[in-house]
Parts: structure tokens; sequence; C-alpha cells
């Protein structure tokens, strides 16, 4: 198998590098610059909800899978369990950041339990819904769709609960998505 990856983050491309894998440098706000139908398998883990224009990342991933091709993909979840309790207390729901100063905008009580208050950047949060919507839009079929944990935010006294929402993709934590281009585009 032959590997290419491509990442934002120059520092990231330099150490990759440094270890021998074949990384190159992309903003993907402006497009990937590789062949059509270069790829069997694209994955993006939680990228998509760091990009403005969600639709032309998904259009850009259709165009480099050859057709049949899979896009996997991982990206939290809007509807996740806690933010259903947290929303009607008026907390901003987690993954979602109105500040680009501070992630303890709207956390509330959450304050005393965040760790660091440095935002990630995160500027679409999705459903499955939505995203079920903008995949078929860009021409892709969901194959399957799995939970997955918070493990970086949650204490372990509290993953149990989040393990069991796994059970429920569309109020897990996190989304993993494996999706088929199916060149259908509504």
């Amino acid at each position: 198998a032959k590997i290419k990856g491509l990442d934002y983050s120059k520092i990231e491309v330099k150490e990759a590098r440094k270890n021998g894998l074949d990384v190159d440098w992309a903003n993907f706000e402006e497009g990937i610059n590789l062949k059509k139908n270069l790829f069997d398998v694209v994955y993006a883990g939680e990228v998509i909800e760091h990009i403005y224009n969600a639709d032309f990342f998904l259009e850009e991933v259709n165009k480099i899978l050859k057709n049949g091709g899979y896009f996997v993909f991982s990206t939290p979840n809007l509807c996740a369990w806690f933010n259903r309790i947290l929303m009607p207390f008026g907390i901003q729901p987690l993954f979602l950041e109105p500040s680009t100063k501070s992630k303890l905008v709207g956390a509330g009580f959450l304050k005393r339990f965040k760790k660091g208050s440095q935002p990630v950047g995160h500027i679409r949060i999705f459903t499955l819904a939505a995203l079920r919507d903008m995949l078929a839009m860009h021409g892709f079929k969901i194959m399957d769709v799995k939970g997955a944990i918070y493990d970086e935010g949650f204490p372990n006294s509290i993953l149990p609960i989040d393990k069991f929402f796994n059970l429920f993709p569309s109020m897990a934590s996190h989304f993993v998505i494996l999706a088929k281009k199916v060149n259908k585009v509504n």
C-alpha cells in the first residue's frame, strides 16, 4: 500500500517527513492539489470540524477518491448525550467554541473541570442527520457509523457512561463514519 499524508500544520509535516513519511502541506480551504481518482481510501481524523467550507472539502475528497472508494473520518457530535443534558441549563455545548480566545466562554460550572482554556479551532460541529445530508449531497453513501468516546475530556469515572452511548451513534461523543463514493451528486 502507498500512503500519502496531508496536513495544515507545517510543524507536523516536518516531523512526519523526519520519520520517513510521504507528507505534504495543504490548505484544505484552498483545495487538495492531487490528481483526480487517485485514492482507494481517504482518512480525515478530526479535520472537518476545523474547516470553514465543509462543502468544498467534501467536493475535494470526492475528487481525489476513485469511483467506489471509501472516505473514513471522525468528528465530534453536536448532539452528544452530555450536550443534550447541558444545553437546557444554558451551558455552551462541548466542542462548540464561541470565542477564539478562550474555550471557557459559556462553560458555566464546567469551567473548573476543563483542562486549559485555549480553543482548538472548531468551526463546524455536526449532527448525524447533517452529515448524512452533506455526504449524500457530495456523492457519498454512508456505509457505517460508529460512536467514539471523548477520551481527552472526561474523568475516568464518566468514561463508562460515555462508552455506553457509543451503542447509539446519534448520542455518542464523536462519530467515526465510513462512506463510499457513489458519484450521485444531488
